[in-house]
């Protein structure tokens, strides 16, 4: 009962920190670019109705599904920040917030809890309301996203569920504009949510914890195969998501496909390339964390480009 009486600002930073909401609401932009892809296929934007209920459900989602990584993961949270207090100076898109809560003691266990049934509930139902099959993406992911969890010190190739979650619960963005998607499109927003979540998120965040993770037994890439070689992994997948991204127009006709191609590689040079070039060179953790910055907001400029390349076409 402490975490629902406390105080509205404290309580709100910590469910905010729980949810890592600054980075779950950017993510939202994956189901977004899906159903943007499926807009194009069809030639014009979605109803008001789908477009409202996909961006409460894709928020419902991603609030839910952050949390659960906290709440499955306390105890590994609680042992890491009892040993490592980090005195990191460099700004963390994952931070913003009180972080981790629940392994700070600042959140009860039930409140988190309760706190993931909700949205996760939440987000269900409004999925339905949409289409069935698009319930059905998000609850595997909330299944992928738990898996991934539980084998935190158990293997490296954990990562490829995290980029499975992303994928499968962006496929609902699809599913939500269209029940009969073009196949190819299906196969490259999916290949481009998944190589995006591996190379841009997970490895990154991984090389910056490298130490921590050795010496709490945490399995992962950079772990595995050491820095340099991770950097350079996580920089091929890189490449290949700013090449899915320019290829879209192949597998969805564009009225102006020269358009998405010409600002999907000036978001892909800017979000991606430099800053991940730049960590490559100076492999240091401040460079890791810039480049996981800024290629969190990858998703939202792809979104910007199909966007303005489906406005303008329907102006042809």
């Amino acid at each position: 009962m402490a975490d629902i009486h406390a105080h509205p600002r404290g309580a709100f930073r910590r469910f905010f920190g729980l949810s890592r909401m600054t980075h779950s609401v950017m993510d939202v932009a994956h189901p977004a670019v899906g159903a943007a892809l499926a807009a194009v296929a069809l030639g014009g934007p979605p109803p008001a109705r789908t477009i409202v209920l996909g961006l409460l459900a894709a928020f419902a989602g991603y609030t839910a599904v952050f949390a659960l990584n906290d709440v499955i993961d306390v105890k590994a949270d609680r042992e890491k920040m009892a040993r490592y207090r980090s005195d990191r100076t460099t700004f963390d898109i994952d931070s913003v917030g009180q972080r981790h809560p629940l392994a700070q003691g600042a959140l009860s266990y039930p409140a988190g809890v309760a706190w993931v049934a909700f949205w996760g509930l939440a987000s269900l139902v409004i999925a339905f309301m949409l289409r069935p099959e698009c319930s059905l993406f998000l609850l595997g992911a909330f299944l992928l996203e738990a898996a991934y969890c539980k084998l935190l010190r158990v293997t490296h190739w954990k990562g490829l569920l995290s980029g499975l979650m992303v994928g499968v619960g962006g496929l609902a963005g699809v599913w939500a504009v269209t029940p009969t998607p073009p196949p190819g499109a299906v196969i490259m927003f999916f290949a481009w949510a998944f190589t995006w979540e591996i190379g841009c998120r997970n490895i990154p965040n991984d090389w910056s914890d490298i130490e921590e993770d050795v010496h709490l037994g945490i399995r992962t890439v950079p772990v595995r195969y050491g820095r340099r070689a991770a950097s350079i992994i996580s920089f091929v997948i890189v490449c290949a998501t700013a090449l899915l991204g320019l290829l879209f127009p192949l597998v969805v006709p564009m009225p102006l496909g020269w358009v998405h191609a010409a600002g999907a590689l000036l978001v892909a040079v800017f979000f991606l390339l430099l800053p991940a070039t730049r960590w490559l060179r100076e492999q240091t953790g401040e460079t890791a964390l810039a480049f996981f910055n800024m290629a969190c907001l990858y998703p939202l400029g792809v979104f910007a480009v199909l966007t303005l390349a489906l406005l303008l076409g329907q102006g042809r």
